[in-house]
């Protein structure tokens, strides 16, 4: 081998060590990089779970807190509808009186409501029938009772109601209907009802 052959050789042996040396180096800096890489999707991976379980929890929180006021409300609308049918079931054990006692009662009732003068006493269909043939005259006389100086008399007219009446004189009427007598009751004693129902 001459020298020339022997440079030559030098020369392809040192760009082979070097280029084994430069492709070991280049291997090392891609594993590197790449573990460099994987470290940084590993912390951005926890970062991302981190704060998807923070959202999460978040959402959760905020879930349980919506269900918790629609279930506060749909409470709420529970004990309202219970409050609105005892107000119902206290005019219907009112009005399922034996009739005796009713009449009694109504009879009471408007004697309280009447006032001087000429009066006509409007009542149901059903509580028509109901009273006998001395309702008006039993009023009259608890009229003359108590010291006042009128008198009523049943119209012909029949009002749609539950029960009660409407007492009227002249272009004046007293409402004495359970359900106006009832929401008129009714913010004076809902809180003791309140109280019966859910103490």
């Amino acid at each position: 081998m001459t020298g020339t052959e022997k440079i030559k050789a030098k020369i392809l042996e040192d760009a082979k060590n070097k280029a084994f040396e430069i492709e070991e180096q280049a291997r090392q800096e891609a594993r590197s990089i790449t573990d460099q890489a994987l470290k940084e999707a590993e912390m951005k991976k926890a970062e991302i779970l981190k704060k998807a379980e923070a959202e999460g929890q978040e959402a959760y929180r905020r879930l349980i807190s919506v269900a918790s006021l629609e279930a506060r409300k749909e409470i709420l609308k529970a004990k309202q509808d219970m409050v609105d049918e005892a107000f119902i079931k206290a005019i219907e054990k009112i009005t399922g009186l034996p009739d005796a006692e009713y009449q009694e009662m109504l009879e009471e009732m408007i004697a309280g409501a009447a006032s001087d003068g000429t009066g006509e006493i409007l009542l149901s269909g059903r509580d028509r029938k109901r009273v006998d043939s001395n309702f008006a005259d039993n009023i009259n006389r608890r009229l003359k009772t108590v010291g006042k100086n009128g008198t009523v008399s049943l119209s012909d007219e029949i009002i749609q109601t539950e029960g009660g009446f409407v007492l009227r004189y002249g272009d004046m009427e007293i409402n004495g209907t359970f359900e106006i007598v009832f929401d008129m009751l009714r913010p004076q004693i809902e809180n003791d009802v309140v109280k019966i129902l859910f103490s």
